[in-house]
């Protein structure tokens, strides 16, 4: 999923995250967040904190889905520590 913020200055993906093995994810999202085109973090999120940003987002910030992201990314262990 993409949300973008009323200005477009904001952007968050949420991406669907696989292992090495093919096995999806039940319990982490890969969160990107852009700000003004520039990557600014990257790290995995538990899917519970995923449903309550989208919320507080969409409801408290305007944000609007922009995009539904499908396609799982590859696990990176070395994001993992940024949890």
């Amino acid at each position: 999923m993409q949300l973008t913020s009323k200005d477009a200055n904001m952007v968050v993906d949420f991406y669907p995250v696989k292992f090495a093995d093919g096995d999806i994810s039940t319990r982490y999202i890969l969160k990107i967040v852009t700000f003004m085109g520039q990557s600014q973090s990257k790290r995995y999120i538990l899917k519970r904190d995923f449903d309550r940003e989208v919320d507080s987002r969409v409801e408290g910030y305007g944000y609007e889905v922009t995009d539904i992201h499908t396609i799982p990314q590859l696990y990176n262990g070395a994001l993992a520590c940024a949890c």
